[in-house]
Order: C-alpha cells, then structure tokens, then sequence
C-alpha cells in the first residue's frame, strides 16, 4: 500500500473514483477535470496501480486574523465502496496533513460531508453560514421589505458574468471580515465556470456610477424547487434590502406553484441579519484544522504583552502534535517550545486550539463550554487578549 501524490496517469481512474462515489453530473466533472483539478493537488492510496481513496488539496489562500496565508481546500474525499471501513480514510488525511505541514501550510479547511466524522479527528467549526428561507407569499414579504429600505435608486439586472466587477465588489466586501478566503483570478474563473455548469445566473446592483453588489442565483429545475441565492456580496450596505426585494420577486416568479414551500432560499454570513427575514437554520459550514501546533501559533502577530505559560494540546490524529508546548509572547510574537513540564495551565484539543485562531470561539466561552481548561485562572483575561472572536466568511464550493 502506498500513498503519493497523484500523477496525470492517474486522473482517468481518480475520475471513475468521484463517479463511484458521488453524484455529480458529467458535466460538471468535465469542468472540473479539465479546468479546476490538477493532478499535482491530489493525494492517493494505491494498492499496485490501483486507486483505492483519494482526496483533493485545492490551493488557495485565505485571511486568518486580518493576515494572509496559503491554505489548502481538501475536497472529494473518496474511497472506493468496496475497500472502506478499513481505515484507509483516515490513513489518507493523516498523510495528507503531514504533507501540507511539510510544506508550512499550517492550516487547511473542508465542507464537512459529516460534521461528527471530522471533528472527531480534530477539526473545529470555524465557519457559519445562515440560511434564509422565504415563504411562497414572496410578492407580499417583498412589499414588506420596501417599506424598510431607503429611497436610495439601484439599478439590477441579471447579467453576463465580468471578473473584473465581481472581484472588485468581493474585495470590498471582504475586508469586513477578519477571516475570509481570497479569490485569485483562477479562482474567479473556475467559480464563474463552475456556477454556468450549474446554470446559474449572475446579478448585478447599480448606483448611479458603478456596480455596488453582485448575486450569483441557481435556478430551481423544477416548479416545486427553491431558487437559491448561492452568494451574495455588496460595497453599500443600502442595496442589500432593495436586491433582495428584486431577486425575491424573481424566485416568486418562477416558483409560481402553491406546491412550493419556499421560492428562495438565501445563503449569508452567520453575522448577517434582516429586519424583515428570519433564518431558517444556522449549520456550520467549514471545518478547520492546524496541520502543526508550532507553525500555527508563531505566524500571527499578538498584542505587545510579555508573558509565559504551558499549553497541553491533544490531536487525535497526529501524535506529534499532542504534547506540552511553553508558550513566550514578547513584543508581539510568541515563540513555542515542546516541553514536558509539570505545571500545565490550558489545556484543549487541536480542534479547539483551531477554533480559538481562527476566532470562531472566544477562551471565556470555550471555558464554559468545557473545551478549554484553565488550571490558572488569571490566564483567562490575557487568552481573551490573544484569542478574541473574530467575524469570518467563507463560501466555497469547488
């Protein structure tokens, strides 16, 4: 058994193996093959030639904290039917994060197919998104939002897609966020790829000197589906009402059968809210996790405290990351140090330790929640100091 990255020889079988596995449409494989994937990105466990599981690391590069960093998107888990609860997974991401930690990625992220599956291996939810869901009375909600928006006069329409107006309103809205992914040109062009495969629309809002907002809709394929706004990004804060009032208007129009529960269904960030919308779920969304404990800890800047004290990780997956670990935090930067000491005064899961970098959790309700333990007490308001929470967004499909 061996496990290496994949090679172009291998992409006829890492095919078979996605086909064997989930249920996409060919379509959407031949865009992603050819455009998206390349066989570098690929790790496999082969037995002979044969590709028994696989899984993607889609590069990318993403704001941790207000810094930037390259990160690695895994995608497509998969292991073929026949070889599975043989551990062969689990080996896979094992390797897998030891070759990103080889490569100082230290820390890499998902979309869970199963959220119990992955945490138990380590990873933290570090991302949420809520769903908004609107009943099929959408022209009556739409009347309701108009009375609450501004006079303010936008333009929006539906459009073919431009990367130069996406890109610039998605760096404007993104910077309102201390975590969030960034978007390369190849990423623009693969998602406007990926979302025409998926036959959907692209929308844009005006004022009068330029676009302030896109949506990027997905048609519903029957009557009694939702029409669905996959993401949603605005420079002014005064268009969000008035375009949704619009694309609402347009899923009621195309859900026109009382058979129909919802006629749209919005995707947002988890700090998100309307006056006039009530979400129908939050869920989480991404999952991430540090591939290294040291490489994670000593890449951010921190507040200009002096101070030491002993962290005590726990890593399911990878036993070199379990351990103490004496934390130095002098003008800024922290220096790490693998110790065995006996004063150990926090102590948390990697999950946990992914959590509090990334802001998705603050250390006061990470103590009351049982998954940090504070053996010192007056370490808690210099761990709020260097983990504050911290609002993130990422959407991301492949």
């Amino acid at each position: 058994m061996e496990i290496r990255p994949l090679t172009a020889r291998d992409m006829d079988q890492a095919r078979r193996l996605w086909e064997e596995c989930f249920d996409d449409h060919p379509s959407f494989l031949d865009w992603y093959f050819q455009f998206r994937f390349h066989p570098q990105d690929g790790l496999g466990l082969f037995v002979g030639r044969q590709l028994l599981s696989d899984l993607h690391l889609s590069p990318r590069k993403i704001k941790l904290r207000q810094q930037v960093f390259p990160t690695a998107y895994l995608i497509a888990l998969a292991t073929a039917p026949a070889f599975r609860r043989q551990g062969l997974a689990k080996n896979l991401l094992t390797f897998a994060l030891r070759h990103l930690a080889a490569k100082r990625l230290f820390f890499t992220f998902l979309m869970p197919f199963n959220v119990e599956f992955y945490t138990r291996l380590g990873w933290g939810v570090c991302c949420q998104l809520r769903h908004f869901a609107l009943p099929q009375a959408a022209p009556g909600i739409a009347l309701e939002i108009e009375k609450d928006i501004s006079q303010a006069s936008f333009q929006f329409r539906p459009v073919e897609p431009d990367p130069q107006f996406l890109t610039m309103i998605y760096q404007r809205w993104s910077t309102q966020f201390d975590t969030a992914l960034l978007r390369t040109a190849q990423d623009w062009r693969s998602l406007i790829r990926e979302h025409q495969t998926d036959g959907g629309q692209f929308w844009l809002a005006y004022n009068q000197t330029e676009p302030v907002a896109y949506a990027l809709t997905l048609v519903p394929p029957s009557p009694a589906g939702q029409f669905q706004i996959r993401e949603m990004a605005y420079t002014d804060q005064a268009v969000r009402d008035p375009f949704l009032m619009r694309l609402v208007e347009e899923g009621a129009g195309l859900n026109p059968s009382p058979s129909s529960t919802n006629a749209l269904l919005w995707t947002a960030p988890d700090t998100e809210s309307s006056g006039v919308l009530t979400p129908t779920a939050t869920r989480p969304v991404i999952l991430g996790r540090i591939t290294n404990v040291e490489q994670a800890l000593t890449a951010f800047t921190y507040p200009t405290v002096n101070r030491q004290f002993c962290l005590e990780v726990s890593d399911p997956l990878l036993p070199e990351n379990s351990g103490q670990y004496l934390l130095q935090l002098n003008a800024g930067r922290m220096q790490v140090f693998k110790t065995q000491a006996d004063n150990v005064q926090v102590r948390c899961s990697i999950g946990t330790l992914t959590r509090l970098l990334t802001g998705a959790v603050d250390p006061p309700a990470a103590a009351k929640s049982g998954e940090l333990a504070i053996e010192t007490p007056d370490l808690l308001p210099l761990l709020t100091e260097l983990f504050p929470n911290t609002t993130a967004y990422i959407n991301e499909y492949f």
